[in-house]
């Protein structure tokens, strides 16, 4: 790894490296679900629902990037007009540097000073301690507790302070 990792919003030029992250993080971890069939999403595409996510106030796409490859993604995707549902992932390789701290760190950023948002939510499996541990820290709560694909899950949430 190179020395410097940096963070930023995604823009519609790194659809292709962003989509190429995606396949490479779903395949390496059990734990990263999409709901979207990615060979079916083209760069174009994706390009397109960038240009979408930076305009929107309930919804962010932002990246770590190790020189010019994007290695982690952080996203939230607007539920509703007073909640989003916050995803991040970081290639194994990248994992242990706190970059997945420091996307999570930026959403919540994000979240309070620009967005509309009162809640951040996320879903993580139990077992996945080093997530669980770091999305304490940084304030998420412990909602509820169910039962997925023979796995307990969390569903976890940030409230946002009054705006």
């Amino acid at each position: 790894m190179s020395d410097e990792v940096n963070f930023r919003l995604a823009e519609p030029a790194d659809a292709q490296a962003i989509l190429e992250l995606l396949v490479r993080l779903q395949r390496e971890s059990d734990t990263f679900l999409v709901d979207s069939d990615l060979s079916e999403i083209t760069a174009e595409m994706e390009a397109d629902q960038i240009r979408l996510i930076n305009q929107s106030h309930t919804n962010l796409m932002a990246i770590a990037l190790n020189g010019t490859q994007p290695i982690g993604i952080v996203t939230v995707d607007g539920i509703d007009q007073n909640s989003g549902e916050l995803g991040v992932a970081v290639l194994k390789h990248f994992q242990g540097y706190t970059i997945g701290t420091n996307l999570v760190e930026l959403a919540i950023e994000w979240a309070v000073d620009y967005s509309t948002l009162a809640h951040l939510k996320l879903t993580v499996f139990a077992n996945n301690g080093p997530a669980v541990h770091i999305y304490e820290k940084l304030g998420f709560k412990r909602a509820s507790t169910f039962s997925e694909h023979d796995q307990e899950v969390y569903k976890m949430i940030l409230n946002m302070p009054e705006k």
